[in-house]
């Protein structure tokens, strides 16, 4: 119902309700189990829809630090990624959205994760403070450089702030991308 009404108010893109989806907090089969079921509920809003409406295989942050700021290896964290973008990408989704991550060490797995177990577009936004930096101090330039580096279709941003806010740090976004 809520693909629905995102639908009806003009959406082109939707998203599956995965993004706390990962194998940190679930074991692989319910993993599995919860992003075959998001995609299901997804698919079935769009094939009652007489528009195109893209499917998003959602990514969020996967709740533990990397180290040496935290206790989870690099290529753990590209393991727990991994199988989500697999599964996601099995279901014929259009596009993996990565989100609201606020750690560019992260946010490198999470890409490195998607591009080698999909050819699917990928779409990243971080989360920046009122310093215009992320949680573990990265600035908006340092955050572009990484993503366009590595080779994301989209990137932008979202959630941490307000709109006003964030509408601030938009030009300076787009001076460096």
């Amino acid at each position: 119902n809520i693909h629905k009404q995102y639908i009806d108010a003009g959406s082109d893109i939707i998203t599956l309700n995965t993004f706390g989806v990962n194998t940190l907090k679930y074991s692989a089969d319910e993993c599995e189990k919860m992003i075959r079921a998001a995609y299901e509920n997804a698919k079935r809003a769009v094939m009652e829809s007489e528009r195109k409406i893209y499917i998003a295989l959602d990514i969020g942050p996967l709740g533990r630090l990397l180290s040496p700021l935290g206790d989870l290896d690099f290529e753990d964290a590209v393991s727990a990624f991994a199988h989500t973008v697999r599964i996601g990408n099995s279901l014929s989704v259009d596009f993996i959205l990565i989100e609201t991550m606020n750690d560019t060490y992260e946010t490198k797995a999470a890409v490195v994760a998607a591009k080698e177990n999909s050819s699917l577009p990928i779409f990243v936004t971080n989360v920046f403070d009122s310093t215009k930096k992320q949680m573990t101090g990265a600035d908006i330039g340092a955050t572009v450089t990484l993503l366009e580096g590595l080779g994301v279709d989209a990137l932008g941003m979202n959630c941490s702030l307000g709109p006003v806010q964030m509408n601030e740090m938009i030009d300076e976004l787009m001076s460096y991308s």
